[in-house]
């Protein structure tokens, strides 16, 4: 398993079942393997783009996320959030997954209703436990999904996908509790300044830029936290601001929240030219030619050949 920012191919997933529609929903898993087969360890990526949720039935699945050591057991999931940095080390278990583009998820998470009592960031990873029953359930959901991947494409697959997919996610959330997550953060001093950084980050990436800024509120130097920020994605503190920001934006144009115009406003640019040259500079492409691509609207109807 690998994930990458812009495009996940069947050589990442090894000897494990892999399909995907147009890279915006991917599913991969071993169910068929005997015992607990190895999952053989790969290089470090950055996750740019995609909510990457899998759940370990056997075995155990090591993991480095974001510079923190992982280890998700049996009857156990990680979600991953955008922007985080992954490596996969020598494992043996049995897993399913899915992988989706965040803003699809994103507008999943609200059309189910779970947005308003979960926020989900850049920058994140949740690892938590299920019982076995719940496990079942997700499970049957699951299949569900890798059946109607596995049908030939005809025109109104992604809206079926997509359907199955929120049916998925309200699934998945009637299950989890609070107290089944396992925190990283007790104990842990900068741990918990990077996660105070992102609650900061989060309530004002709209109008802050500035390392100093965050830094300030903090009350760290800009120095130790760019230490911290670099421990736990691979980036500088520009970098991950510059991210967070541009993972925001996408959300925004997705959803067709503003125009363009408004967004550089919203966002505190000082003028819409110099907005879309920073998207473009971090992204390769204009705000104009990211919303054809991508937006509410673009669902795709497949063209039978």
């Amino acid at each position: 398993m690998i994930l990458k920012g812009d495009i996940i191919t069947k050589n990442d997933a090894q000897n494990a079942f892999f399909s995907s529609f147009e890279g915006k929903y991917t599913i991969m898993d071993n169910l068929d393997e005997k015992g607990e087969p190895i999952i053989h360890a790969r290089k470090e990526v950055y996750n740019a783009e995609y909510v990457y949720v899998t759940v370990v039935l056997r075995g155990t699945l090591n993991m480095i996320i974001g510079g923190t050591r992982v280890e998700v057991k049996a009857n156990e999931y990680i979600a991953v959030m955008p922007c985080m940095s992954v490596i996969v080390e020598e494992s043996r278990c049995i897993f399913f997954a899915f992988l989706n583009r965040n803003h699809l998820m994103a507008d999943i998470y609200k059309r189910t209703g779970v947005n308003s009592r979960l926020h989900y960031h850049a920058f994140k990873f949740r690892h938590a436990r299920f019982s076995p029953d719940s496990i079942a359930v997700l499970l049957d959901c699951y299949k569900r999904i890798k059946q109607e991947h596995q049908h030939e494409d005809y025109p109104m697959k992604e809206i079926v996908l997509r359907a199955y997919l929120s049916a998925y996610i309200a699934k998945f959330f009637s299950v989890a509790k609070d107290s089944d997550i396992i925190n990283y953060t007790k104990g842990n001093r900068q741990y918990k300044f990077f996660c105070d950084f992102l609650s900061l980050l989060n309530e004002q990436h709209r109008t802050e830029r500035s390392v100093q800024y965050y830094a300030d509120h903090l009350h760290i130097t800009p120095k130790y936290l760019s230490n911290i920020i670099r421990k736990y994605t691979g980036l500088t503190a520009s970098q991950a601001i510059d991210q967070y920001v541009i993972f925001a934006i996408k959300q925004t144009l997705y959803c067709n929240e503003y125009n363009i115009k408004k967004i550089s406003k919203e966002y505190n640019f000082q003028s819409q030219s110099f907005f879309g040259r920073y998207f473009k500079r971090i992204t390769g492409l204009s705000p104009n030619a990211y919303l054809k691509l991508n937006n509410i609207k673009s669902i795709n109807f497949v063209q039978k050949k």
